[in-house]
């Protein structure tokens, strides 16, 4: 079974090297790295091509693509996806890096299992080494760990630390929208999980870096919200088209309150964010929702009200791994 690794490059000169050498030791062979150069305004590219030098072992696995102009992580993305011939595919940040069997590791449990998205365990690394290890949900049932993603903020719809077949993404259709670099993960995961069987490990597949102050999920601007709000807006639409029997429309609902709640906390505007996703609510409890998120009472009032809803919908859920 051949796996492509799929990396983005741009600005990260700090960790590549540590990123691309925990990738060419990996443990497992039948392996494609497919790096994307986003026009990277350092030395990147540089370093990870020395690096690669000195895997001769992984010379003809390796492929460069360079952007002709800078495109956001959203469309890069979608290009190392649709550039990429394995059978499976695994997401990395070049400013993160693997445990040496995290492919293998993944790879047995997708053979084992004859799931479409297997989920490892994970660890954050700050400048005091590693954390404890973050293990993945142990949630069996397809359908509520969808219902979960949907939710949001309950389970995590990262993109790393996965293996997924490329047919989910090829045969279905799924892709990534150019412009949203931010919640890019959110507006794939659940639509992914729609036509998917899902497994996980707890071994450890994933060192996620929190050294590098220029990453996205260090700053929320209004650019950031925008792109969340798109997200959203590309799920709902999907599963307003694809779930004509509405068995998900609750889990969605607690969803879009959510991203008015993000709206509403960090000052946006509600006309805008209107235009961008025109959620209709459905039912009395999210049409109160809705609308005391969109400015009818104070906000910690609407924030509670939305928790409390969420947590009697929910339950305890075990085995959080959000990032």
């Amino acid at each position: 079974m051949k796996v492509s690794v799929l990396v983005p490059v741009y600005g990260v000169e700090r960790y590549i090297e540590r990123c691309a050498e925990s990738l060419f030791e990996q443990t497992y062979d039948d392996l494609e790295y497919v790096f994307v150069d986003d026009c990277t305004p350092d030395r990147s590219i540089d370093i990870l091509r020395s690096v690669a030098g000195r895997y001769p072992q992984r010379e003809g696995q390796v492929k460069i693509i360079r952007n002709a102009r800078n495109q956001g992580i959203g469309a890069v993305r979608q290009t190392l996806i649709d550039n990429c011939t394995g059978d499976c595919l695994t997401f990395v940040d070049s400013d993160d890096y693997l445990p040496r069997q995290a492919v293998s590791r993944l790879a047995s449990e997708m053979g084992r299992s004859g799931a479409d998205i297997v989920d490892g365990a994970w660890q954050k690394v700050t400048a005091d080494g590693p954390s404890a290890v973050v293990k993945p949900c142990h949630e069996r049932d397809d359908g509520r760990y969808l219902a979960m993603l949907l939710c949001q903020n309950i389970v995590s719809n990262r993109l790393w630390g996965r293996l997924y077949r490329r047919r989910l993404f090829t045969q279905d259709g799924v892709r990534l929208a150019p412009g949203i670099d931010y919640c890019e993960d959110y507006s794939l995961m659940p639509r992914l999980m729609h036509y998917a069987h899902r497994s996980f490990t707890d071994d450890p597949v994933y060192f996620y870096s929190d050294e590098n102050a220029a990453s996205y999920t260090h700053t929320v601007s209004e650019k950031h919200i925008r792109s969340m709000l798109k997200a959203n807006r590309i799920v709902l639409d999907f599963f307003t088209a694809n779930d004509t029997h509405g068995r998900y429309l609750t889990p969605l609902q607690f969803g879009l309150v959510n991203a008015l709640r993000v709206v509403r906390a960090h000052g946006f505007s509600q006309t805008e964010a209107d235009s961008l996703l025109p959620y209709r609510p459905h039912g009395p409890l999210f049409r109160l929702l809705a609308a005391m998120m969109r400015g009818k009472c104070p906000f910690r009032m609407a924030e509670t009200a939305y928790l409390a809803a969420r947590r009697l919908y929910t339950g305890t859920v075990k085995g959080n791994d959000r990032a």
